[in-house]
């Protein structure tokens, strides 16, 4: 029965995967709708751009239903995976998004970024192969209210909302600037995995009691966290995106989404706590190689509308 309900869970991890790669690839679409009379082949340029905000843009609303239905799935799969589990099946997200963004933008890597592509597939590859385990002493509820828990995401708001400030009102080289909205985009995105681990857990054991299973001021606080960071994460990775082909950001953000998501699953839920020497030694191994493989890429993309 076990092995069924993680089949299960998998099963929605990869439609979440793929329902997430089009929205992010249809977000991109929009933005080059204001430009481009066709935003796929961006044959016919507009004479004026358009005044309406991308975030109206009919192709920008599927895809945010999209996101949706993808974030839904990643909940459903957290009743029975802890939130390592979802991080580091970011290898087949990558994977997914280059087809996806081949097939939708007609966008792929050259030579030079495949190797880099490779270094993080690899990498989170090696970091799966770690038996993951959640901490089964402990219920969500209680891992999430501990002091560690509150200032570990209390630390990753103020970071990422810093580092977001510097990105838009400071001069950076074009490097960082390519690299950092998708970046810290996928970072806080993972603060939905992190609060969609608890959301999941009260939902189900409320309503197997009957009633609400935890405290409703940490449930109301929890719940608006998590609204609030897929709203800002969706703003900072198109920012991204605007300037920016969409299989290079998506590649950022997804491999950050894994690495942070990861990194909840550590530190709030306590998801290494059995692992061996040689599961430790594989995952920090993995979770390096994966993060050389992304900052390989910032340095040697070209964007396309660059000369």
């Amino acid at each position: 029965m076990v092995f069924v309900t993680q089949l299960l869970g998998y099963f929605f991890l990869l439609v979440a995967s793929i329902s997430s790669s089009v929205s992010m690839n249809f977000q991109k679409l929009a933005q080059y709708e204001l430009q481009w009379k066709d935003p796929r082949t961006r044959q016919h340029k507009r004479r004026t751009k358009l005044k309406s905000y991308v975030f109206m843009r009919p192709l920008f609303v599927l895809a945010i239903f999209l996101s949706f239905a993808a974030s839904t799935m990643d909940f459903l799969a957290l009743t029975w995976l802890p939130p390592m589990t979802v991080g580091i099946f970011g290898a087949v997200s990558i994977i997914v998004n280059l087809l996806v963004s081949k097939v939708i933008l007609f966008e792929q890597p050259d030579t030079k970024e495949m190797s880099a592509i490779a270094c993080v597939i690899i990498g989170c590859i090696l970091a799966i192969s770690s038996k993951i385990t959640g901490n089964d002493e402990q219920i969500p509820p209680k891992l999430i209210e501990r002091t560690s828990s509150c200032v570990y995401i209390i630390m990753n708001w103020m970071l990422f909302i810093t580092c977001s400030i510097i990105l838009e009102y400071c001069t950076l080289t074009p490097k960082i600037h390519r690299f950092g909205f998708p970046f810290i985009s996928g970072a806080l995105g993972a603060q939905n995995v992190c609060m969609g681990k608890y959301i999941a857990w009260t939902v189900a054991r409320s309503t197997e009691i009957g009633e609400l299973a935890v405290r409703l001021d940490v449930f109301c606080s929890v719940l608006l966290l998590c609204i609030a960071s897929i709203i800002i994460h969706i703003i900072w990775l198109n920012k991204g995106l605007a300037k920016h082909d969409a299989y290079y950001c998506i590649i950022v953000y997804q491999s950050s989404w894994f690495l942070f998501t990861t990194l909840s699953g550590i530190v709030v839920y306590d998801n290494m706590a059995t692992l061996s020497v040689i599961s430790h030694l594989c995952f920090f191994s993995g979770c390096a190689l994966a993060m050389i493989g992304v900052w390989k890429i910032s340095l040697v993309h070209k964007d396309s509308n660059e000369t």
